[in-house]
């Protein structure tokens, strides 16, 4: 005893979750194929575009960015060693950071294909049902 605008609202309510349900699961499809190409095939587009100095080991600065401020009297400037030691411990933190976005990346993408999967098989299953 459905009246015709109830159906059309039941209708639209139907393929809207499933619009939305196959999207999350496409666009999350896609970012965990990124993620993979980027890590195994394609290693160099996981890096960082630009790598600026994070302390004043004389690096030479890029155009345009901001100028390392003087050390205060009374401070020493680091040895070259120091400066070694500072830029691999950057590298590695940059390394650990780049690693720990794409596991926050991954766990959300497996959540939307874990959820929209099987949200749209209902919905879908509901519509072809209907018809």
């Amino acid at each position: 005893m459905d009246t015709p605008k109830s159906t059309l609202i039941k209708n639209l309510y139907l393929y809207l979750v499933c619009f939305v349900a196959l999207m999350m699961v496409v666009i999350a499809t896609g970012d965990v194929i990124q993620i993979i190409l980027k890590k195994y095939i394609f290693t160099k587009a996981d890096q960082d575009y630009y790598s600026y100095p994070t302390s004043d080991c004389g690096a030479i600065m890029p155009k345009g960015a901001p100028p390392i401020p003087a050390m205060p009297e009374g401070v020493k400037s680091p040895t070259p060693e120091e400066c070694k030691q500072r830029e691999t411990e950057a590298r590695k933190q940059s390394d650990d950071n780049r690693a720990s976005q794409r596991q926050r990346d991954l766990v959300r993408d497996i959540s939307f294909i874990l959820v929209g999967v099987p949200l749209f098989v209902y919905h879908w299953s509901v519509v072809r049902r209907k018809e």
